[in-house]
C-alpha cells in the first residue's frame, strides 16, 4: 500500500471505520513504514490531548438560538446586500461621507463669506477671462508633436489669431 493512501486513511483507521482487510493492510504498512507510523503516533497524541481538555459549557440558550438562526429565512433583496457591502467598507464609506460633507460645507461657507466681503484681504473684482486661461496654457509650449497639448495649443492659437 502507498504511503499517501495510508496517510489519507489514518483517521478512519484510528476510528476503526475500515473494513477488516483494509484495516489489516494499513496495520502491516504501519509496522513496516516509519514515516506513516510517526504520522499515526502524532494523530494519536492529538486525540489524547483533545481528550484531556475540559469540556466547554455552553450557554443554556445556545441550542435554541442555533435552531432559530437555522430556521429563520434568509433575507433576500437589495437591502441586505447593501448592508453586507457597507459592513465590508464601513470605515472607508464613513470617511468618504465625512469628506464629501466637509467639502460641500466648506464650499457653501466660502461662497457666503466671499459674497458678504468678509475676507478683507481678497479683492472681489476677480473675474474669469478667456485670455488669462489661454495665457496659462502656455506651460504646454514644449508639447511634443501629436499630443493632446499640441493639438489644443494649435486650436487656441488659431482662435486667438482670428479674434485679433
Amino acid at each position: 500500500m502507498k504511503c499517501r493512501t495510508v496517510q489519507r486513511k489514518l483517521s478512519a483507521y484510528q476510528d476503526k471505520e475500515l473494513k477488516s482487510d483494509e484495516h489489516y493492510r494499513i496495520k502491516s504498512h504501519l509496522l513496516s513504514c516509519r514515516a506513516c507510523r510517526e504520522q499515526y503516533q502524532n494523530l494519536e497524541r492529538v486525540w489524547q490531548t483533545l481528550g484531556e481538555l475540559e469540556r466547554i459549557r455552553l450557554d443554556p440558550w445556545f441550542y435554541r438560538q442555533l435552531v432559530r438562526k437555522i430556521k429563520e429565512p434568509r433575507e433576500k433583496g437589495l437591502l441586505p446586500t447593501l448592508q453586507h457591502v457597507f459592513q465590508l467598507f464601513r470605515v472607508p464609506a464613513i470617511a468618504s461621507i465625512i469628506l464629501i460633507v466637509g467639502l460641500m460645507a466648506g464650499s457653501y461657507l466660502g461662497d457666503i463669506l466671499t459674497r458678504f466681503g468678509l475676507f478683507p484681504s481678497q479683492n472681489n473684482s476677480a473675474s474669469y477671462s478667456q485670455e488669462a486661461f489661454f495665457t496659462s496654457m502656455k506651460v504646454f509650449d514644449p508639447a511634443p508633436p501629436g499630443t493632446f497639448a499640441e493639438g489644443y495649443l494649435r486650436m487656441v492659437s488659431h482662435k486667438e489669431s482670428e479674434s485679433r
